[in-house]
């Protein structure tokens, strides 16, 4: 499958820093988003590193004849960034969450550790294709959406799991077949918290370019006050 794609990164209108990033790879067709915990002192540090690591990676990968383990590649980030964050922040280590995908031939591969998110448009109809790893996503998994009545305020922006934890990190994997004219999206929380999957929808369903669409989508997240940091990548397959 041939893949179009961009990606942006927004501070938002909120935060004072921009504690995302992303990694977008057409020759390998890897595509990510990472956004840094904004309780640690090095959030920022570990998604930018994130980043810095995945491109290491691929520089030392032929895309015309090597396939690699997205899982295993997580993995050995997530032990870098957990030591590295430690010896710099001894007290509190540092973390991001991590939303990656790969498209090898008519499948799209997903790892994902956190609350950012992938999304699939097909049809007209978009679904999500990730799962939080939040306090109020267990929260409602052990309740049912009744939770949401008595659900702590903090909970929504907890993470159970996140890209820089100790010891053993588990990653989501998702498979699934895709068609020409699909469109995926990759987005850290500041996009899909405040704009609606209707909204996103809509958008990534126009005829207009993928630059164009991505735009729209940050400006959508920053006119509902833009209360995070907003990161954006939009495929289309062809």
């Amino acid at each position: 499958m041939q893949v179009r794609s961009y990606g942006i990164t927004d501070r938002g209108r909120v935060r004072e820093f921009n504690e995302d990033a992303f990694f977008v790879d057409d020759a390998h067709q890897v595509y990510a988003v990472a956004d840094g915990l904004g309780g640690l002192p090095g959030g920022a540090e570990a998604s930018k590193r994130i980043v810095e690591l995945l491109r290491q990676s691929m520089d030392q990968i032929d895309a015309t004849e090597e396939r690699f383990d997205l899982a295993e590649l997580i993995i050995g980030i997530n032990q870098i960034i957990s030591k590295e964050g430690l010896d710099a922040h001894p007290f509190t280590g540092a973390g991001s969450t991590l939303t990656l995908c790969q498209v090898v031939g008519d499948q799209l591969l997903i790892e994902h550790v956190g609350d950012s998110a992938a999304y699939l448009l097909r049809g007209g109809e978009l679904e999500k294709l990730t799962i939080d790893h939040t306090m109020e996503q267990e929260l409602i998994d052990q309740h049912g959406e009744e939770a949401r009545q008595f659900m702590p305020p903090e909970y929504p922006h907890t993470l159970t799991r996140c890209v820089g934890q100790e010891g053993e990190l588990r990653v989501d994997q998702t498979r699934l077949t895709i068609e020409k004219g699909d469109r995926v999206l990759l987005c850290t929380d500041g996009l899909n918290k405040v704009v609606t999957e209707d909204e996103i929808s809509e958008v990534l369903s126009t005829d207009e370019e993928l630059p164009e669409i991505v735009a729209t989508l940050a400006n959508l997240a920053n006119s509902n006050e833009g209360p995070d940091n907003i990161t954006i990548i939009a495929l289309l397959i062809g």
